[in-house]
């Protein structure tokens, strides 16, 4: 029997014993003397993170290693388990050495790319995707070949990467949710006189983003309708190349010359970083919606001589149930430094998910909830309009920002989603947002510090305003 096998006796770990209040040192004890499979010290692992006994972790993960030293295969579990539990430097680091003794093991080397990207170590994730990619048995590797296009777009290799991104809709549990109208897919055909529908793509940013490339398939010559989640219908409708917005679930018949997924229209563009933003600013909201929240504004948080010159929003959390949240989104708590800073009226723009936690910051600071009171992105967008700034995380509302050409400052977690590319402090997608990002992946102290630093000069930037507002308040009061 292989060293990596598992064992069903009565002393193997269960993994329903997770669950358990304290199982996690409960389990160390007694798997420590007697390490009985790999299997149980990979039940361990997931035990001691799922029961936050993580510092007991590294004696695991130390004593695995010497144990399966020669085990490629076993290497492989280990590394995989330590990266679906989030512990990428002790994946990154058995993966490495697996392939000390198996160079050509496929797993291994996707499991050191996954690792170092979400490190956001992207260049060096790059050579072991690729690798990863190569050695893959043929017909099996559809994520990874997915993977490597995203390492590519973010690098900014745009030629390969979008040539590769279209295998993203071969996967099955893609596949089968997707709308596939009767009439012809657009495969890079001449536009001209053409009625094109173009078609909803992922999440409500993922489409905020690729709305843009309405305006080059107008100037190709086609008349474009839209097909888009229904809370984004209202700002569809705003841009001038649309003829007609349409909501999921509901599919047009037409009659159209050709259709195309949002996410398909780059590979046929030959879209280049040189030519972003393409259409910029390409949303806007409804003069009655701007109105309403000017009117808002002036009411709640008047912008007197003396105070409050600056009005920010800010958004800390994005939905749950996108991969990452856990590291893309953040503690309401964190931004507090943020709160303490003079002259500036803060605005909750958080709706749904992270709502919770805002009253104890509104009683302590000038923040005012406006989450409540949104109903889409209609309102949402006229209140980045109203306001002088966004902070968020990586969510809809920074796309929304940056397709208004609102001011929009976004805090990334290491790891880089492709549209973020690397090294970069800005975003070609978005000439009006800048990005802050971690240092290393989960700590997010360092990124607020530097917030809060480029917040202090932001605000001293109109410092004559700021000196004539204290003088004319000393005089006032004379």
């Amino acid at each position: 029997m292989s060293k990596s096998s598992t064992s069903n006796n009565d002393a193997s770990i269960n993994a329903e014993l997770i669950e358990t209040s304290g199982t996690g040192s409960y389990l160390f004890r007694a798997w420590t003397p007697n390490p009985a499979s790999l299997q149980d010290g990979l039940d361990l692992i997931v035990a001691l993170v799922k029961t936050e006994r993580e510092d007991k972790i590294d004696d695991v993960v130390e004593q695995l290693s010497s144990r399966y030293a020669n085990d490629a295969e076993a290497l492989r579990l280990i590394s995989g388990v330590l990266n679906e539990n989030f512990r990428y430097d002790d994946g990154l680091k058995i993966a490495k050495q697996g392939l000390s003794v198996d160079p050509d093991n496929h797993f291994l080397h996707y499991n050191a790319a996954r690792a170092l990207w979400m490190c956001g170590l992207a260049q060096e994730c790059s050579s072991y995707a690729m690798q990863a990619a190569r050695l893959w048995p043929e017909n099996s590797g559809t994520s990874v070949q997915y993977f490597v296009s995203c390492v590519q777009l973010v690098l900014g290799n745009f030629d390969e990467g979008w040539k590769q991104h279209k295998i993203f809709y071969t996967y099955p549990s893609v596949s089968n949710q997707l709308i596939r109208p009767d009439f012809p897919e657009w495969n890079g055909e001449p536009l001209t006189g053409c009625r094109f529908l173009y078609a909803l793509h992922q999440g409500f940013g993922d489409q905020i983003q690729f709305l843009r490339f309405v305006e080059w398939l107008r100037q190709q010559g086609a008349t474009v309708d839209v097909l888009v989640d229904p809370p984004l219908a209202g700002i569809a409708a705003s841009m001038t190349g649309v003829r007609t917005v349409y909501t999921y679930p509901t599919v047009p018949n037409g009659p159209y010359e050709y259709w195309s997924y949002m996410m398909r229209i780059p590979e046929y563009m030959n879209l280049q970083i040189s030519m972003l933003p393409v259409a910029m600013p390409y949303l806007t909201t409804t003069q009655e919606r701007r109105k309403h929240w000017r009117t808002y504004f002036e009411a709640t948080a008047p912008r007197t001589a003396c105070a409050n010159e600056r009005r920010v929003g800010f958004v800390w959390k994005g939905s749950p149930n996108t991969n990452n949240d856990r590291f893309r989104s953040m503690q309401l708590e964190m931004l507090r430094p943020l709160f303490a800073l003079p002259h500036i009226a803060w605005f909750s723009v958080q709706k749904g998910d992270g709502e919770e936690g805002r009253k104890s910051i509104a009683d302590e600071f000038d923040v005012h909830i406006l989450g409540p009171l949104i109903e889409d992105f209609t309102d949402t967008l006229a209140i980045l309009e109203t306001l002088d700034l966004l902070i968020t995380v990586d969510t809809s509302a920074a796309h929304l920002a940056g397709a208004a050409g609102q001011p929009v400052w976004v805090l990334q977690p290491a790891y880089s989603e492709w549209r973020w590319l690397v090294d970069r402090t800005d975003s070609p997608w978005y000439p009006s947002m800048r990005l802050f990002r971690q240092r290393r992946l989960g700590e997010w102290d360092a990124v607020v510090e530097d917030v809060r630093a480029a917040l202090q000069d932001w605000c001293n930037s109109d410092v004559s305003h700021r000196t004539d507002c204290r003088h004319g308040a000393r005089h006032g009061n004379a």
